[in-house]
């Protein structure tokens, strides 16, 4: 689920890719990877000789010599762990499918505009007719009613992966939005 149909054209000509499990997966802490076509790319750019900083055991078993920040294995135990606790695939897979409905109902809303609807997981939009939107009100706006949200310069972003942000919650929340920016902005 973490690659989706719609980006499998683009990955396939990719030399690697970055995965930021936290953010996509909801781990609680950070928690990255990177996938690369050529392993010996990887080793070759990112091999640092600081004998101070590393096992004594040779570059077969201290895969710290090939990784970046002296060596991360406890982000691959993470992964490997909240896997076997929570299964990642089913979340990943509710992220893209809650973001692509919720990118749905945003674009049949005629009071908004859809932007990069390709993203995987983000819900990028724009209130339809207002470009003259001062973004850093409306945010206040909607903090004062208790609700937040990102925005990025000129357009509101949203990223559905906390279980709890059904599509009823969207609705009320692009109300709000909807009501915040034509009264307060």
């Amino acid at each position: 689920a973490v690659v989706s149909t719609q980006s499998t054209g683009e990955l396939a000509r990719a030399d690697s890719i970055t995965v930021d499990c936290h953010k996509l997966l909801n781990i609680s802490m950070q928690c990255s990877c990177v996938l690369v076509r050529e392993g010996a790319l990887l080793n070759s750019s990112s091999t640092v000789t600081a004998p101070y900083l590393f096992h004594k055991y040779g570059n077969n078993v201290d895969i710290s010599q090939r990784s970046f920040q002296c060596g991360r294995r406890a982000d691959g135990f993470k992964l490997w762990f909240c896997d076997a606790v929570d299964d990642l695939d089913a979340q990943a897979t509710l992220v893209f499918d809650r973001a692509a409905e919720m990118k749905d109902i945003v674009a049949g809303d005629e009071r908004f505009t859809l932007l990069y609807p390709n993203s995987p997981t983000h819900i990028c939009f724009r209130v339809t007719g207002r470009e003259d939107i001062d973004y850093e009100t409306a945010v206040e706006g909607l903090r004062q009613r208790g609700s937040f949200i990102e925005y990025y310069v000129d357009y509101f972003r949203l990223v559905p992966v906390n279980p709890a942000f059904t599509v009823q919650v969207l609705k009320e929340v692009l109300d709000l939005i909807h009501d915040v920016v034509m009264t307060e902005c």
